[in-house]
């Protein structure tokens, strides 16, 4: 199966991910894979676990990941990752009782103003 460009970027800033993620795809029929909705509710998924773990290290590697993605991202890439991860994961974070003092000294500019937004309150 192709790793779609959002998977092979994400999946390499968090390398926890990358087995998990592998066995999730191969649940999947060769000629249905799993979409980037998919991909992105299973990654926030790891993210809020390795949050609640205390993890806060492989999970900064993530945020400055995404920073540079979020600069380099075309419109419809850049309106997916605000949405449907920064956006999404704000919510999932703050539904698990995450602290958003734990992870906001790690979001940069761009990740930052979506994270904080008042739709962040919602997915």
């Amino acid at each position: 199966m192709a790793r779609s460009y959002l998977e092979s970027t994400l999946t390499g800033t968090l390398p926890s991910f990358a087995t998990e993620w592998d066995a999730h795809r191969r649940a999947y029929p060769p000629t249905s894979p799993p979409g980037d909705a998919d991909f992105l509710a299973a990654f926030r998924a790891h993210v809020v676990s390795l949050l609640i773990a205390g993890r806060i290290a492989e999970t900064s590697r993530f945020f400055y990941a995404l920073e540079r993605l979020l600069g380099e991202a075309d419109p419809i890439l850049r309106d997916l990752l605000d949405r449907d991860l920064v956006r999404a994961l704000a919510h999932e974070c703050q539904l698990a009782g995450i602290d958003s003092r734990r992870v906001e000294p790690y979001l940069g500019q761009r990740s930052r103003v979506v994270w904080s937004s008042p739709s962040a309150e919602t997915p």
